[in-house]
């Protein structure tokens, strides 16, 4: 649920400043995964080093697709629905790329596997552990950056009206380059935890979790930074849980499905607030 937690409220941040769903953030997220197994198996790098080193490849990589494709799109007036199937193309492109240059196996950041102990009735290990407590350090910094900052309370006026945080004196576009950098920067950190916390990254990790990633931002409330990090720990929690009783293969049906039946009780999700349309 932490995982899912760095990996949508990424994404949750992307679409409050540009109202943009991307398709391709799953594809950050291997992207990390990968770039700590090039650090640690192909380039000698301790697993830190490695880490920081996908981190910064993600933000790289945020920063490239915003100057390159996002910034361009939005300067021409795209919408959103047509910046949306570009991201499903650009996912594409991306997963394939990745199976081509690492092959379709399972690609293991750190080969020894870790001594397993017990924590009351929880049989846990240590690398998971500090995954959880890297991934609720980095959440905290967010928030913090979000309320304290003057560049989070800009974040926040593009947020809530990206006109009038123009005419305010707000460089929106600057803004929207910062969220994309923080945005990849987070998924690229998640692909790297998740990736020594499964024992390994595949070329379509990032896509068996984009649907996750979803049903958590929209559980949560669609723009709402702290909603898609609550939406992230109940989705993560029932899908990890609910293979005590239904085949693993099939835990993430039961996700989608407490997707659908609050969205029927309630549609703008836990924290959103009811808009009118139309």
């Amino acid at each position: 649920g932490l995982m899912l937690g760095l990996m949508s409220v990424g994404m949750n941040l992307v679409y409050c400043t540009t109202g943009l769903q991307s398709f391709s953030h799953g594809e950050q997220v291997t992207l990390g995964g990968l770039m700590a197994y090039v650090g640690t198996q192909m380039l000698h790098m301790p697993v830190v080093a490695s880490a920081i080193f996908a981190i910064v490849i993600g933000a790289i990589t945020g920063l490239i697709q915003n100057e390159i494709v996002w910034g361009p799109l939005r300067r021409r007036h795209v919408g959103t629905m047509q910046q949306m199937i570009v991201t499903i193309g650009l996912s594409m492109a991306l997963q394939y790329t990745f199976q081509f240059f690492f092959g379709g196996d399972i690609k293991g950041i750190v080969k020894s596997v870790p001594d397993s102990f017990q924590l009351g009735p929880i049989t846990t290990d240590m690398p998971t552990l500090l995954s959880a407590l890297i991934a609720i350090c980095v959440i905290i910094g967010v928030t913090l950056f979000l309320y304290k900052t003057r560049l989070g309370r800009a974040t926040r006026a593009v947020s809530d009206n990206a006109a009038l945080a123009a005419a305010s004196g707000i460089n929106v576009d600057q803004v929207v380059r910062v969220v994309w950098i923080l945005s990849c920067s987070m998924a690229a950190l998640s692909g790297v935890l998740l990736g020594i916390y499964l024992n390994g990254i595949s070329w379509n990790t990032g896509a068996t979790l984009i649907l996750l990633m979803f049903a958590a931002v929209t559980l949560g409330g669609l723009g709402t930074a702290n909603g898609a990090l609550i939406g992230s720990l109940v989705i993560g929690i029932v899908a990890d849980m609910s293979s005590l009783v239904i085949p693993n293969d099939m835990r993430y049906a039961s996700a989608l499905a407490i997707l659908i039946i609050v969205l029927l009780v309630r549609p703008q999700g836990i924290f959103g607030k009811q808009q009118r349309v139309g």
